[in-house]
């Protein structure tokens, strides 16, 4: 018995195992950034591509909506995947790099009102990229 639950476990565990392994993908990209999840789509985060398939997190989620004009990236973010909530996020990239701290390139979280007095004063871009099933 002991070697037939052997077997049994040697063949039957990589299956288990294999469903626990995660999935992600790309919902956006631009420059060196890119709108990422992980498991699920509400696992949305801005990151930093730092080549040969390593990011460095910059805006975690979950981040709905996006824009980019080739040095500032604006962020639009449900925190906690609460709908009813909504903080603003800037990135200067022109401050950015790949051993940058965060917390010294991120802008945020802001309100509304403050995120539009500063898209008026820094002429930021619009949001071109909007995940509706996260909006």
């Amino acid at each position: 018995m002991g070697k037939q639950l052997r077997w049994f476990l040697v063949l039957v565990m990589p299956l288990f195992l294999g469903g626990c392994l995660f999935d992600s993908g790309v919902e956006w990209r631009a420059g060196p950034y890119a709108l990422l999840w992980i498991d699920t789509s509400e696992n949305t985060s801005i990151c930093r591509d730092l080549g040969n398939g390593n990011w460095i997190g910059r805006i975690d989620g979950t981040v709905f909506a996006v824009g980019w004009d080739g040095r500032y990236l604006v962020a639009k973010q449900h925190p906690s995947f609460d709908r009813s909530q909504t903080n603003y996020f800037i990135i200067d990239s022109a401050n950015d790099g790949e051993f940058v701290d965060p917390s010294s390139v991120v802008i945020g979280p802001l309100t509304a009102l403050e995120f539009q007095r500063k898209s008026t004063e820094m002429k930021l871009p619009k949001f071109s990229k909007v995940l509706e099933s996260l909006d």
